[in-house]
């Protein structure tokens, strides 16, 4: 009857000073910023919020660092917002990256075009992975973005060069 849920829990001022909207995780339920809110949640899990313009890259489960290096990246755009993210990779198992052997590539997100841009590849390591394959999720209110973190809305082939890819 309770189907575990042990309450409600409260978040505080979210983006009080921004008012920038933010998106439940588990259910894509869209908050505005600036309120205090109330979400209900089940004892094993704690709110997540994501704010609107997030890029959240994620891969596939893996078992040790460079088990599936070459396998595609997911970004999860949070729609309402404009967003950043720079992409950091490294061989993630030496300390070459301290001396400069490691990677960067900027992403963006654009609100009102709703366009996604991987921008040009920085830097270089060995073993890395030269071609990847992206994909892009865009998260719109009521979109759950936990339930299945293979869902795209769009592929592409990365090779280092900029590339954009609209919603």
């Amino acid at each position: 009857m309770d189907q575990g849920w042990q309450g409600w829990r409260s978040v505080s001022d979210l983006d009080p000073q921004h008012h920038r909207a933010w998106y439940d995780f588990y259910t894509g339920a869209l908050h505005q910023g600036g309120k205090t809110v109330t979400m209900k949640a089940p004892a094993a899990r704690m709110p997540l919020l994501v704010k609107a313009g997030a890029i959240l890259p994620m891969g596939p489960v893996t078992q040790y660092v460079d088990e599936k290096p070459d396998a595609p990246l997911t970004l999860t755009i949070y729609t309402g917002a404009d967003g950043k993210f720079s992409l950091y990779e490294d061989d993630g198992v030496t300390n070459a990256y301290t001396r400069g052997e490691f990677t960067r590539i900027p992403l963006s997100y654009d609100d009102k075009t709703k366009t996604v841009t991987i921008g040009e590849r920085t830097g270089q390591y060995k073993g890395m992975v030269a071609k990847r394959q992206f994909k892009v999720r865009f998260i719109k209110a009521g979109v759950s973005s936990s339930d299945n973190f293979d869902l795209a809305d769009k592929e592409v082939n990365y090779e280092g060069k900029a590339l954009t890819v609209r919603m």
